[in-house]
């Protein structure tokens, strides 16, 4: 009986330590825990107290700024600099990403090459055989229509190849429903012109089948010069694959713009004063474009000769076949 009650002892013991032994765990953790919050309130405190001393410290160089609001005008000034800079920045790189997506489509399609060089030739037609502005409308938004949808066509076969590699009956009906949007829209545009150029091109023969003269303006040829030169830089910068369409590369489009603005002036004004001047702009602005560093002196130097031999070539073409006028 002694030794039973020894036992039971022994096991009350036992569960007592272990019932101390568990209070004094939770204890701990909750003394842990309490610490823990402790040092998080604190830390809070502290961030909180950081955050207050920031805002008096802004607020105090505002004050200063505000009191003392003249020197600081420059500092504004250059923060508005800047931040023009960078609007501007952005938005000749969007003009950039759009050309080179034409650079591109020009590179890799056949049929794109085939409608950009139908409507160079249709817009020289237009102008040449004296079309009216509401003709020139009426075929410029045929011919914007066709290349906006060759472009629509060759993004939608790209976005094609990249989601189905393999071959699949959508995937063909997606692109075969592309093609026919081209091909209702280059549809239109044979019809327009030709409703618009049928006659006219009749009555380039007359009964003794002698060809008329096909009159051209000054101010519209020149302009048709400026765009040709422009699409030629553009596309020669394409192959050379050296900065952008509108900056850096091979050949300088500031350089053949203004040379060939020279050379088209050659033919329209008779005063040597003024070519020299115009000359000398044109100089100017070549030498803008090497000196801040967006070109070199060979790529300036081939703009130049680029812009000034088109336009000499025209102007000197048309005027010796006698089919120029003011």
């Amino acid at each position: 009986m002694a030794d039973e009650r020894e036992n039971k002892a022994t096991k009350n013991d036992e569960k007592k330590g272990k019932n101390l032994n568990k209070e004094s765990k939770e204890n701990k953790k909750k003394e842990e825990n309490r610490e823990n919050k402790e040092n998080k309130e604190i830390k809070r405190e502290n961030r909180e107290n950081k955050e207050k001393m920031e805002e008096e410290k802004i607020k105090k160089t505002e004050r200063k700024k505000g009191i003392f609001s003249f020197f600081h005008k420059k500092d504004r000034y250059n923060l508005d600099i800047r931040k023009e800079r960078e609007h501007d920045r952005r938005l000749v790189e969007s003009f950039n990403y759009a050309i080179e997506g034409l650079m591109s489509a020009l590179q890799n399609e056949k049929h794109m090459k085939f409608h950009t060089l139908s409507a160079i030739l249709i817009v020289i037609l237009a102008i040449l055989t004296n079309a009216s502005k509401v003709e020139i409308l009426l075929v410029s938004i045929s011919v914007a229509f066709v290349i906006i949808t060759e472009l629509i066509n060759t993004a939608v076969e790209a976005l094609v190849d990249l989601i189905s590699p393999e071959r699949h009956p959508l995937a063909k009906l997606a692109k075969d429903v592309a093609a026919g949007a081209v091909l209702v829209a280059a549809i239109n545009a044979v019809c327009v012109g030709y409703l618009l150029f049928y006659d006219k091109l009749l009555d380039i023969f007359d009964t003794q089948n002698r060809l008329h003269i096909i009159a051209g303006r000054k101010g519209n040829i020149s302009i048709l010069i400026l765009i040709l030169v422009s699409i030629l830089v553009i596309v020669i910068k394409s192959f050379y694959n050296k900065g952008t369409p509108l900056e850096g590369g091979m050949p300088s489009g500031h350089s053949a713009i203004a040379f060939a603005t020279f050379g088209i002036l050659i033919f329209m004004i008779s005063d040597v004063r003024v070519l020299i001047l115009v000359l000398f702009m044109a100089g100017l602005v070549a030498q803008s474009r090497v000196k801040a560093g967006i070109h070199s002196i060979k790529e300036v130097v081939a703009g130049g000769i680029l812009g000034f031999l088109v336009a000499f070539a025209i102007m000197f073409i048309m005027i010796k076949f006698g089919i120029l006028y003011n």
